[in-house]
């Protein structure tokens, strides 16, 4: 998480896995400046099923606003295919920040695994992860709400 808030200082909310559920697990992360990514696999949807990316800023062009299940955040979707594999973007934005959600699964997994995982992932705000930086470990995170020293 601090990596990830360092990668995206402008970022007020950032991604985390709250629970996955059976079947998936993390496959690992990249974190550079400017973005962060991570991978989940599933037994049923296939390896890297779901890639969920932090940036600054996205582009939602051809995407549909739908109510957001996080808040703080609009949410938009765009499918791209049903078959013979479901593969979909959907784009939470938020002040500072986008994250998105690819679902590139394989053929014949069922689309409703993109609402288990989907729910599996959610945002912690980056003043909480501040408050707990500086409390607990002594430390300044930069960036959205939080002055760098020198």
């Amino acid at each position: 998480m601090i990596l990830s808030a360092q990668a995206v200082p402008s970022a007020a909310l950032l991604p985390c896995i709250a629970a996955l559920p059976s079947g998936w697990q993390a496959d690992g992360a990249d974190i550079a400046s400017g973005k962060t990514r991570l991978w989940l696999d599933s037994d049923r949807a296939g390896p890297r099923a779901v890639t969920v990316t932090l940036t600054a800023s996205c582009d939602t062009s051809g995407a549909r606003q739908v109510p957001s299940d996080q808040p703080g955040t609009s949410r938009f979707e765009r499918p791209l295919s049903l078959v013979p594999a479901y593969s979909s973007l959907r784009f939470y934005t938020f002040p500072g920040g986008c994250v998105t959600y690819e679902f590139r699964f394989r053929p014949g997994a069922s689309p409703v695994l993109a609402v288990t995982v989907g729910s599996a992932l959610a945002f912690q705000s980056r003043s909480s992860l501040v408050r707990h930086g500086w409390r607990t470990e002594n430390f300044v995170l930069c960036g959205r709400g939080a002055t760098c020293p020198g």
